[in-house]
């Protein structure tokens, strides 16, 4: 059944019987009946043992034989039925032990006794909703009170008598419930019980209603005047009843909680932790009572110190005396607190906290200071041992900024803000990191490697202004940083700084996970660009050694190879003149070898081994002479421009790979200029500083630059790693050795100079080249004079060569031009030839390099016994071997292998002659 239906709140009371509606609580008449009889009933049951429900046989008979009789008989009955239950309930209420049972025992009375349907107790509550809580019931109620809500607010729901008779404080009686229309909402719920009346009764405590006795007839009509009254007395007897029960139970709870309060301040006073005592106001004040804690925190009995006068004076502190002082001036029911220390029995000291309140007495008027001396000892203690905490984490805080403010490496606190979940893959991972990721914290360090100021600029900026995953590097460094447990020691990463430029970082990183998530991560950091450019550039150029020692190393053989190739070839081509066809081939011969030799001068020149013989020299003037020699070379669609300084610094280079260099960058510019364009040619003077010279690999100082810049197709930067490599080139097969920018790379470092290079596809190229400024002027360049045909002559002259092949062509060759020939294959030969040989001996013609002594070694022995000899060193070796073994010093006349027949013949002549 729902709410509506079955919850019936007697929301309408009849006023039907409003005769009844305001009748008084009872009459004189019936109040001392109702009294007489009760006391006598009480009596009587008290002195018999009679029970509440025994009733005499005379009152039973007298309801049987009036059972028919007329309304006065009737109206007799019900009035005796009511006094009986209203004698009943006295003695009830007389011998009450409890309110529970009272209550009960009053409802099965009135039902018992009182021959009614139904009766209920129930109190108001101070609830929002003015609900009423039936207390006890007896009779037919067969859910009746749960089938309705009752309430005695000023509501539709407390409209009913129950509702009305506690809300209003007077008795509502409904004389007819099958008919009253206020009734109605509870019509069908009363009469299944057969509720054909009903009166509610306030239940009353000093005038105001705390609940109600409904009482329900199963005769309508029923609660006449007479009726109502005894009723009334009924209620006001039970009111007064539970009044008194809630007096007797609240002063037995207030006796007992006021021992209880008094156990626990007795308790409180002796066991807490603090002295508790009554002393006269005033620093000379006496104790009138001190609780037995002085014992455990002083040392000293209570009645020790109540018969010292000046207990608590003498045990204070002296440095604490100025504090006492001040209870002097404290305002009366002010409290106050003050800490001071006292001396122990056993001379220790404690820490004590005063908390008291000065007050007045009312019976002698004397100031008295009443409170509690609580031991705070321990707390002292503690808050020292904080204070030295505080002062170490100071320290060790300062001592951590300052670490971190003044290391030279990076360090970081990144934060990510969502968290990043450590269940998703990878690379999910990477990419919510960089997108959730900001710098936290960070030391100035790290923000000057991105190229700020100050830390400040730095910190708050997204992980995304710096990080580049799109660089494999630095994908593959988070991967294994998240693939190791958030941890990494010593990566590299690829990121951006506030330029845009890129940089590399060495990472050492450790993350944080909470609860599966990737929170933050601590890190160092070391900006390492400089270092990988220049490791990249040692690799580069160790490559470019290894390349080197190994031209260098094959350069002494093949020359002595292409010495003979020559030279033979020479001798047959002069003696071919009738036979051209022999004649043609001999010369194809000659131009191979001529071309191996230029090979061969190229290798050694990129690999910085060839003999060099610097001057100091105006590059200005260099430019100006090989430029007149350009507009053969590079075609007439290209224009050629020359900017040259004023005042320009000399240099020191050999005057002839001078011009190979030019001719090199040249050359390299036409053939990136297919469809013409540009060449510019620009000297400068130039200061290298620190920063600047170990990107040039130089030494800081001052140089004399040389600026070759095209506008040809440019190059990437793949080709760029490449272009100084020997036998690399981009040109079509045949079309190129891949030794030009190998050999302008080579002269320029043996030079004591350094190269660099730039270029974009589409945008040109320009290359920079640095030489030493040299001390001194310039020297005039000469003029080739040139020379007629080699001389020959009559000398004696002594070759010394390991080589057979060489040595016999040398022979041949001098012999063809006149001279006597003495050949030696071996220094100590050599030796030998010159002690046996009477005649003078004019040159002596020596390889630089052979076994068991050098040629400088064969000549300082040879010109001591004869100094008048002349000395020519041959050589195919490297610059080097040259200068270890000291024939490029002054007066010492080099031949440089492999030579021409003339070139011999005019080396000996010359130094014959002594030029």
């Amino acid at each position: 059944m729902t709410q509506e239906k079955s919850q019936v709140d007697e929301s309408a009371v009849a006023d039907s019987a409003s005769q009844t509606s305001g009748a008084p609580h009872s009459s004189d008449c019936s109040s001392s009946l109702s009294l007489s009889f009760s006391s006598s009933s009480t009596s009587s049951a008290s002195a018999s043992g009679q029970s509440l429900f025994d009733i005499p046989s005379s009152d039973l008979a007298f309801d049987e034989a009036g059972a028919s009789g007329s309304a006065i008989t009737k109206e007799l009955r019900r009035l005796k039925r009511a006094l009986r239950a209203l004698s009943a309930c006295n003695r009830a209420l007389a011998q009450a032990g409890g309110e529970q049972e009272l209550l009960q025992q009053i409802c099965d009375i009135i039902v018992q006794l009182g021959g009614y349907r139904m009766a209920f107790i129930a109190y108001a509550e101070q609830d929002e909703e003015k609900s009423v809580s039936p207390m006890a019931h007896a009779g037919d109620v067969d859910g009746y009170l749960e089938a309705i809500a009752l309430k005695w607010s000023d509501t539709p729901a407390g409209q009913g008598p129950v509702g009305t008779a506690i809300r209003e404080n007077v008795i509502r009686v409904v004389v007819d419930t099958a008919h009253d229309p206020v009734f109605a909402p509870w019509r069908e719920a009363a009469l299944q019980r057969g509720y054909a009346a009903v009166i509610a009764l306030p239940l009353r405590v000093a005038g105001s209603p705390f609940g109600v006795l409904a009482i329900y007839s199963g005769q309508a009509g029923s609660f006449e005047s007479s009726e109502v009254e005894l009723l009334t007395e009924m209620a006001n007897n039970l009111a007064y009843g539970v009044t008194a029960i809630h007096s007797q139970e609240e002063g037995k709870r207030a006796t007992a909680a006021l021992r209880e309060a008094e156990s626990k301040y007795r308790q409180l006073v002796e066991q807490v932790p603090a002295i508790s005592y009554v002393a006269e106001a005033g620093v000379q004040g006496l104790f009138l009572y001190l609780s037995p804690q002085v014992n455990t925190i002083l040392g000293y009995r209570p009645e020790d110190c109540l018969s010292d006068p000046c207990f608590w004076w003498n045990h204070l502190n002296p440095e604490d005396h100025a504090v006492a002082l001040l209870e002097d001036s404290w305002e009366e029911n002010r409290p106050f607190q003050v800490e001071y220390r006292m001396r122990r029995q056993d001379g220790g000291e404690v820490w004590l906290r005063d908390e008291a309140v000065i007050v007045r007495d009312p019976q002698t008027g004397r100031r008295l200071t009443r409170g509690v001396l609580i031991d705070i000892t321990e707390r002292k203690r503690a808050e020292k041992a904080l204070r030295r905490s505080e002062e170490n984490y100071r320290a060790s805080e300062e001592r951590y900024r300052t670490f971190v403010e003044q290391s030279s490496e990076g360090i970081f606190r990144m934060e990510y803000n969502p968290p990043v979940p450590c269940h998703l893959p990878i690379a999910k991972q990477i990419a919510l990191g960089r997108k959730n990721g900001y710098l936290a914290e960070c030391n100035d360090a790290l923000a000057k490697m991105y190229g700020r100021a100050s830390a400040r600029e730095l910190i708050g900026k997204p992980l995304a202004d710096f990080l580049i995953l799109n660089d494999p590097g630095t994908r593959q460094f988070m991967e294994k940083f998240i693939r190791e447990g958030y941890q990494t020691t010593d990566q590299e990463s690829y990121e951006m700084d506030s330029q845009g430029q890129k940089k590399i970082f060495r990472n050492t990183m450790s993350g944080v996970v909470v609860d599966g998530h990737w929170v933050r991560t601590w890190g160092i950091t070391r900006d390492v660009t400089e270092r990988v450019h220049l490791e990249e550039q040692l690799r580069n150029a160790q490559q470019l050694e290894a390349i080197g020692r190994l031209a260098g190393g094959v350069a002494h053989d093949f020359n002595n190879i292409l010495s003979v190739i020559m030279g033979h070839g020479e001798l047959l081509l002069a003696a071919s003149a009738g036979d051209e066809r022999a004649r043609n081939g001999l010369e194809q011969i000659r131009r191979a070898a001529d071309r191996a030799a230029s090979l061969t001068q190229q290798l050694l020149a990129f690999s910085r081994k060839q003999v060099l013989q610097p001057k100091v020299l105006d590059m200005n003037e260099a430019v100006a002479d090989v430029q007149k020699m350009l507009s053969r070379v590079i075609g007439e669609d290209i224009e050629l421009i020359a900017s040259l300084h004023p005042s320009l610094l000399a240099v020191k280079v050999d005057p002839g790979q001078m011009e190979q260099v030019l001719m090199n960058l040249a050359v390299n510019a036409r053939d990136a200029m297919p469809q013409g364009g540009t060449l510019r040619m620009e000297t400068s003077n130039l200061e290298v500083n620190e920063e600047m010279a170990r990107d040039l690999e130089l030494a800081a100082g001052r140089y004399v630059m040389l600026k070759v810049v095209d506008s040809g197709h440019g190059m990437d930067a793949r080709t760029m790693s490449h272009i100084f490599e020997p036998f690399f080139t981009t040109k079509p097969m045949g079309k190129g050795t891949g030794l030009g920018l190998a050999t302008v790379y080579g002269i320029v470092k043996q030079s004591g100079g350094g190269i660099q290079v730039k270029s974009e596809v589409g945008q040109g190229t320009t290359f920079r080249i640095y030489f030493p400024a040299a001390e001194g002027n310039a020297s005039k360049r000469v003029e080739p004079v040139a020379s007629g045909r080699a001389g020959g002559g009559t000398e004696t002259i002594l070759i010394a060569e390991d080589e057979p092949d060489l040595r016999e062509l040398t022979r041949i060759f001098l012999e063809g031009y006149g001279y006597k020939v003495l050949a030696a294959s071996s220094a100590e030969q050599a030796i030998h030839t010159a002690e046996s040989f009477s005649a003078p001996i004019d040159l002596l013609l020596t390889d630089v390099i052979m076994p068991g002594m050098s040629g400088r070694q064969l000549a300082e022995k040879i010109l001591s016994k004869r100094p008048q000899t002349r000395i020519v060193y041959m050589t195919g070796y490297t610059d080097d071997m040259v200068v270890q073994h000291k024939v490029l010093e002054p007066g010492a006349k080099l031949l440089q292998k492999p030579f021409t027949k003339a070139d011999l013949a005019m080396k000996v002549r010359a130094t014959l002659d002594g030029e």
